[in-house]
């Protein structure tokens, strides 16, 4: 695989095939599944239109689901503190 292939992968622009994953693990001497990260498991945070040196390419961004269920963690105890603040100056 060349550098401008391998880089299409690495920033999400193209798919890792199942057999290019079963490829890694065998040169990483790992099961699939210890490397293998699905789809399934991030969600589209912003669609956009943006344009530059890819005019007319939609941009999507995704995020982990885990990393969001960090962050709705973090606010829940952030409001929990504010709402715990608010009845100290009552």
């Amino acid at each position: 695989m060349d550098a401008s292939c391998y880089n299409r992968r690495e920033k999400g622009q193209a798919r890792i095939t199942p057999h290019e994953w079963e490829k890694l693990a065998d040169i990483l001497d790992v099961p699939v599944d210890e490397i293998y990260e699905p789809d399934d498991n991030q969600v589209f945070i912003c669609k956009d239109n943006a344009t530059g040196n890819y005019q007319g390419t939609n941009n999507i961004y995704s995020v982990p689901e885990h990393l969001l269920e960090t962050q709705r963690k973090y606010i829940e105890m952030l409001e929990k503190e504010i709402w715990e603040l608010k009845q100290k100056n009552k």
